[in-house]
């Protein structure tokens, strides 16, 4: 295999385009929790917000009130719960298909999750989230001068898409 000599330009695209991708991906690192938070608050407002077959089951308040989103330990990403302490509780009166709620739904964490929509409020703040930091970039120093084109598409200094 023949060996091919970079030049000296290539080279130092090739380096800028690695600390662009790098400054992207570290800011992008930083939005990605806070957007995906924003969807799982979203999906838990649902969820809290019972009436008569959808919901968490209301009788006193206690299970509503202790829905929690909490950042994942394990990945990037939320955890969606209810009980604490009464976790017990609240997956009985998650599972059990049989129990007749007035306010709420068996299911509800499970049903919450599936009504949540991809193109909906919450997915469109999540974006909005990602767009002004993925904006932030064409400001910040060492941005590598990227702009946004009437369609909304980056491009550098030459007005080449990046």
């Amino acid at each position: 295999m023949a060996k091919v000599k970079l030049s000296q330009q290539t080279v130092r695209e090739f380096r800028r385009a690695r600390r662009k991708i790098s400054m992207l991906a570290g800011n992008l690192d930083k939005a990605t929790p806070e957007a995906i938070r924003v969807i799982g608050e979203d999906i838990m407002t649902d969820i809290k917000s019972s009436t008569p077959g959808k919901g968490v089951p209301v009788k006193e308040g206690v299970l509503r009130s202790s829905g929690r989103v909490d950042a994942a330990p394990y990945a990037k990403g939320v955890v969606l719960s209810f009980g604490g302490a009464s976790a017990p509780y609240a997956l009985v009166q998650h599972e059990n298909l049989q129990f007749h709620h007035t306010v709420g739904e068996p299911r509800y964490l499970v049903r919450g999750v599936e009504r949540w929509e991809p193109n909906g409020v919450s997915a469109q703040k999540a974006r909005a989230r990602l767009q002004r930091e993925i904006d932030k970039l064409s400001v910040a120093k060492g941005g590598g001068g990227l702009k946004r084109d009437r369609g909304g598409r980056l491009r550098d200094a030459r007005g080449r898409f990046v």
